[in-house]
């Protein structure tokens, strides 16, 4: 399943987990689950310009 702030899905070939920037990796804001990563804390992201 892909969150908003994911730029692939998981698994991809070049991808790897991060950070969510917009809750820093607490998967809640304001008390609800983050819009950006699905309230996980975390997205997928394109590593070495994949």
């Amino acid at each position: 399943m892909l969150n908003p702030g994911d730029e692939a899905a998981p698994g991809t070939p070049g991808t790897g987990d991060d950070i969510c920037p917009e809750c820093h990796g607490k998967g809640r804001i304001g008390g609800a689950p983050c819009p950006n990563c699905g309230g996980g804390g975390v997205i997928t992201r394109a590593i070495g310009g994949a």
